[in-house]
């Protein structure tokens, strides 16, 4: 099992943390692997922590799962899970549909209560 720190998020130098666990058969490839394919969702506003868990099990088909776990503002987590018949696959999927889950919560906040981002908090002050 590998897992890897914290990671600076790119919009304002805020916090974003970072982890992965790999439970596959060579986890430092899934790893670096999942970290480029997770700066996708760092494209979004006030992202607190994401966390990635991807196993491989022989024994199942498809054989390789992925799940993302994101926490917005305000007690927001939301969870996308995805299976593939690679590790590869299954990142992509995952982090596909999670991104497609925080701009649905960004629309459903900003309809209701005007220009907001995902997390319900209006823009940062300059």
């Amino acid at each position: 099992m590998a897992q890897a720190g914290p990671r600076r998020g790119l919009r304002g130098g805020a916090d974003m943390r970072v982890s992965i666990t790999a439970r596959t058969p060579d986890p430092a490839q899934v790893r670096a692997y999942a970290e480029v394919r997770l700066a996708r969702l760092q494209r979004h506003s006030r992202l607190y922590d994401v966390s990635v868990v991807v196993e491989a099990d022989p024994k199942h088909q498809p054989v390789c799962s992925a799940e993302v776990v994101v926490h917005l503002h305000h007690h927001v987590r939301l969870v996308a899970t995805a299976a593939a018949a690679t590790a590869q696959e299954a990142i992509d999927a995952a982090v596909g549909r999670a991104d497609r889950q925080v701009l649905r919560r960004k629309d459903r906040v900003t309809e209701r209560k005007g220009h907001l981002g995902a997390d319900g908090v209006g823009p940062a002050p300059a």
